[in-house]
């Protein structure tokens, strides 16, 4: 399934909910960056925000994901930028980051943390933080409580540790981190910015596997994930959030 997702979502301009103003509003918190931070960007996919973050800083970037395929869209494009010198990619699992303690000055991770869980990923990500050092995470929430049990249901499937935004900040808080702030990533961030491409993608991927009862599933499921936002976007969504090492 984790192969067939891959190919769904090969090309695509993003892998998951977001836009560039919500990428620029969570690094915007983080006002007492020092002028050229060095910044990690966890699980960043083909690097829509990588680039967004190259164009708003003038630091040094660091953009790490597991599957090649996804970083290799993003070579090509920092290579047509000119932006080789800024930005660097490695094939890396976000669980074994290799880098050294206090490496980074901002970790951002949008709508990646889920994979290995809100609260470890803040754990462990932790000490390759300089002293008060920034992260930011986006991360699938409750924004109201008891929701639809169509909704629950799908999430119980999908994401049984989705939380609610106050759950996310209290967690952070007994993890040690001063919250600064956050914020809903906007519906359009879904239903154009990443629904938009996927839905044009989807009969290409059906069409080009026709007799594959796998792929013809992860097709419907993607079709039934974009009907729920479609209806119930009101009770879940991103929240970013935006936290500071309290030490």
């Amino acid at each position: 399934m984790i192969e067939l997702l891959v190919e769904l979502h090969e090309g695509l301009p993003r892998l998951g909910p977001g836009n560039t103003e919500s990428t620029l509003r969570a690094l915007a918190l983080c006002e007492l960056l020092p002028a050229a931070p060095d910044i990690l960007d966890v699980g960043c996919g083909t690097g829509a925000q990588t680039l967004d973050l190259s164009s708003a800083t003038v630091g040094q970037l660091t953009a790490v994901d597991l599957f090649p395929s996804f970083l290799a869209r993003l070579d090509a494009e920092r290579e047509q930028r000119g932006l080789e010198h800024r930005i660097r990619t490695r094939v890396a699992d976000m669980n074994e980051l290799p880098f050294d303690e206090a490496s980074f000055d901002l970790i951002w991770s949008e709508g990646a943390v889920y994979i290995m869980g809100f609260d470890r990923g803040l754990a462990k990500w932790r000490a390759l933080l300089r002293p008060r050092g920034y992260l930011v995470v986006s991360e699938v929430s409750w924004f109201r409580p008891s929701p639809p049990a169509v909704l629950q249901e799908f999430w119980d499937q999908n994401y049984p540790a989705i939380r609610s935004v106050e759950d996310n900040l209290a967690a952070a808080v007994e993890l040690g981190w001063q919250v600064v702030g956050n914020f809903h990533v906007p519906v359009s961030a879904w239903t154009n910015d990443y629904y938009g491409a996927l839905r044009e993608r989807l009969p290409v991927f059906r069409a080009a596997n026709t007799d594959d009862r796998d792929a013809q599933e992860v097709a419907d499921m993607t079709e039934y994930e974009m009907s729920l936002m479609d209806r119930y976007s009101d009770w879940y969504g991103y929240e970013f959030f935006v936290f500071r090492r309290a030490d």
